[in-house]
């Protein structure tokens, strides 16, 4: 097939490469790392064995890329106003848009804005992150986790044999609502509060305190789900927290973009969640607290160029 990778980054680069190596020809929008992607190639370091992409195809323009049958959103969600409304040019009739970043309620959009697309959500549980331009380092996990807008799970169970024959880890969910609030139950705890924190996913997982604070948020985010009508069972917080404590020492994306003097996802993370669990009944406070100190945080960041 022909795959579009929008944002070749961490994510985009790893999955990209990985469907390279499945035999797909993958298109890949890189801005900053375009030129050592056609330089030197795209190279990923990871646990299950290195491996190289040595040509790839290379873009800086969205409207440059042709029609695709699969096209992967892998940007942030700080991105989607300048590049969500020019993906029609990149998208075949009848093919798939995943979206694989945080954010809630992005989907529905997506289908809104093009409805001649199967639109998808495809959630990451991976640690990865770029050494260097167009090389990325992975140093555990690699879980996607897909989802129909319209609830089709048929189309979700064949859309995912194209990540399953390139190697990667793949799980089919019933609907978006779930997948989402299943991902926010470790997005919202372990990225606001790494940054909160000043932490890694190490301290989360050991310290006490820490430890007490991302498990409150955990158990507030089931009651929210649960007051939208997603059912996560309470085990859930136990897996996602043994998950992260056999990590390496890590620093979430949000706390790299905060280090990097970049905007931090807050409005996807927190914001849309926290509405909609409001539109149904139920007020996330301790995620409202955590999300108005990053947005008190970001607004005051040392980090950003002045």
């Amino acid at each position: 097939m022909d795959i579009a990778i929008i944002g070749t980054g961490a994510i985009g680069g790893y999955f990209g490469a990985r469907l390279v190596h499945g035999g797909h020809t993958v298109h890949f929008l890189a801005r900053s790392d375009a030129g050592p992607m056609r330089a030197h190639g795209l190279v990923v370091d990871s646990y299950l064995g290195d491996f190289t992409v040595p040509h790839p195809l290379v873009y800086t323009d969205v409207e440059a890329l042709p029609p695709c049958d699969i096209v992967l959103i892998t940007v942030k969600a700080t991105g989607n106003r300048a590049l969500l409304p020019h993906l029609g040019a990149a998208t075949k009739k009848g093919g798939a848009i995943v979206l694989m970043q945080n954010g809630f309620g992005v989907e529905d959009k997506l289908a809104a804005a093009y409805p001649d697309a199967r639109v998808f959500a495809g959630l990451c549980f991976i640690c990865s992150f770029r050494t260097a331009p167009a090389h990325v380092k992975h140093t555990a996990y690699g879980r996607v986790s897909l989802a129909a807008q319209d609830g089709d799970v048929a189309s979700a169970e064949r859309l995912s044999h194209v990540f399953s024959d390139a190697g990667i880890d793949v799980e089919v969910l019933p609907d978006v609502l779930t997948a989402r609030w299943r991902k926010l139950v470790w997005n919202m705890p372990y990225n606001g509060l790494s940054v909160a924190l000043d932490c890694t996913t190490a301290e989360l997982g050991t310290d006490p305190a820490a430890g007490a604070l991302a498990r409150a948020m955990m158990t507030e985010i089931l009651e929210a789900a649960a007051a939208c009508g997603v059912a996560i069972p309470a085990e859930f917080i136990e897996q996602q927290i043994a998950t992260t404590t056999q990590m390496s020492a890590y620093e979430p994306s949000m706390k790299l973009d905060y280090l990097a003097g970049r905007p931090m996802e807050v409005g996807a993370i927190y914001d849309a969640a926290i509405a909609y669990a409001r539109a149904h009944g139920y007020e996330m406070v301790r995620a409202e607290w955590l999300a108005r100190t990053l947005d008190y945080l970001g607004a005051h960041n040392p980090h950003t160029a002045r």
